[in-house]
């Protein structure tokens, strides 16, 4: 059975994490936007995974003012690393629609790289985003603890104490560690990405994760193509799908659904120093 999409209330979402350049969405890009939109989804984040597909986001964000982009090698793609995989990034990362170095971190679930060289290829990848003052986008799986001291040690290289961040350092995508992991990140000046998972996630799962967080540490995202969220799950993930994942963290928030609308965009817009014309007020 499929779904039409509710009339959700006057709203200001932004998509920051959704692979747009992605084979599902060659065919209708332009009608995906354009629903996005009409949900009331106005902004979109795009995050390479490799250099090729770092490129699409920049080619994307020149195509469509909403799109920014972000640039990075993804932890499952270390292996087409290489001697000038670092200066490329560098170019690309001046981009001025560029707001982040990503889509990058370690992933110890799959096997398609060894860890030794996802952690050079992360910490290359840290330096750099240092180096242009840009926020990370990370992805882990099963990985948290060697993250974890390797965001520690670069904490502590880009000059600022790793218990005193400040700033936005970046966003831990697609979030689904332990309240443990959770506190640890938004104290060391991340944010954090929730998805659709949080949609079929058993209320148990969710709940201590959604009950303690910061709430000028959140940002919503699809990850479009994947993660598709109910009742959507099992077809493309798209990016007018973020109001269903906000939906369910509203229930168990009992936050409304404009209001959350306004925390998590202003949070996206602070964490990518987005443009001001984008600002809700």
């Amino acid at each position: 059975m499929d779904y039409a999409l509710p009339d959700w209330p006057e709203t200001f979402w932004i998509d920051t994490h959704c692979h747009l350049y992605m084979e599902p969405f060659q065919d209708d890009l332009p009608e995906v936007l354009s629903r996005a939109q009409h949900q009331g989804v106005k902004v979109f984040v795009v995050p390479g995974i490799d250099l090729e597909t770092s490129r699409a986001a920049i080619e994307l964000s020149e195509r469509y003012p909403a799109v920014f982009a972000a640039v990075g090698i993804h932890p499952n793609y270390a292996t087409r690393w290489g001697n000038n995989s670092l200066q490329e990034l560098r170019a690309l990362s001046t981009h001025p629609k560029v707001v982040a170095i990503g889509e990058i971190g370690l992933d110890y679930f799959r096997d398609y790289a060894p860890p030794d060289l996802q952690k050079t290829v992360l910490k290359a990848q840290l330096e750099l985003a240092g180096e242009r003052n840009l926020p990370v986008i990370l992805h882990q799986r099963n990985s948290f603890d060697d993250l974890r001291a390797i965001l520690q040690v670069w904490g502590q290289t880009i000059g600022a104490s790793s218990t005193s961040i400040t700033s936005p350092r970046g966003v831990f995508h697609a979030f689904d560690g332990s309240p443990d992991d959770l506190n640890w990140a938004t104290q060391h000046g991340f944010y954090v990405g929730l998805a659709g998972a949080i949609t079929y996630r058993p209320h148990e799962r969710i709940q201590p994760l959604i009950q303690p967080l910061l709430w000028d540490r959140v940002v919503l995202e699809t990850d479009s193509p994947y993660l598709t969220p109910i009742p959507h799950r099992g077809k493309r993930n798209e990016p007018a799908y973020v109001p269903f994942i906000a939906e369910k963290i509203s229930a168990i928030s009992n936050i409304p659904l404009p209001t959350l609308a306004n925390m998590t965009s202003m949070n996206a817009i602070r964490l990518f120093n987005l443009p001001s014309s984008w600002s809700l007020h």
